[in-house]
């Protein structure tokens, strides 16, 4: 039976426009994560830049590694614009997850973000990560409303 887990709905002071270009292309997210890398503390995502290494993106993939976890892997399965991202893990986890962006356009540079997440995890998996899914999943949105959207090309 499959996890699910959907974070809290996170406000963005950007155009849905903007934001949706930007998380559904994975070259533009490596970029980011290489400039919050250098940026260092100045930066509002210091932290999650520290924990990854080893980015590699294409437009519609990307692989890294992430500290204390290992080598993850996602794709894009399904771009619904401006409202919908679906990704899928690539197989290098020992269990099956999706991830669904949903972006809502709630006026003008006020777009809200949701993210849900499910994964296939047996009995064990289940007691041992859901605690830590939940919190990752809302660390991501909150994260992920940090950006600065307008700003990035």
């Amino acid at each position: 039976m499959a996890t699910r887990v959907v974070s809290e709905v996170q406000k963005i002071n950007s155009a849905i426009a903007d934001v949706y270009a930007f998380l559904s292309d994975f070259s533009k997210i490596g970029k980011l994560i290489e400039t919050a890398r250098q940026m260092g503390a100045g930066n509002q995502m210091p932290e999650l830049a520290d924990k990854i290494e080893d980015v590699r993106t294409t437009e519609d993939a990307c692989t890294f590694m992430v500290k204390g976890v290992g080598e993850m892997g996602m794709k894009i399965v399904e771009r619904e614009e401006p409202k919908l991202i679906k990704l899928e893990g690539d197989g290098r986890l020992p269990f099956e997850f999706q991830v669904w962006i949903q972006l809502l356009d709630n006026g003008p540079y006020d777009t809200r973000l949701r993210i849900t997440a499910e994964a296939e995890l047996n009995m064990m998996m289940k007691m041992l990560l859901k605690g830590k899914l939940e919190k990752g999943i809302n660390q991501l949105a909150e994260g992920l409303a940090k950006i600065p959207y307008g700003y990035i090309r």
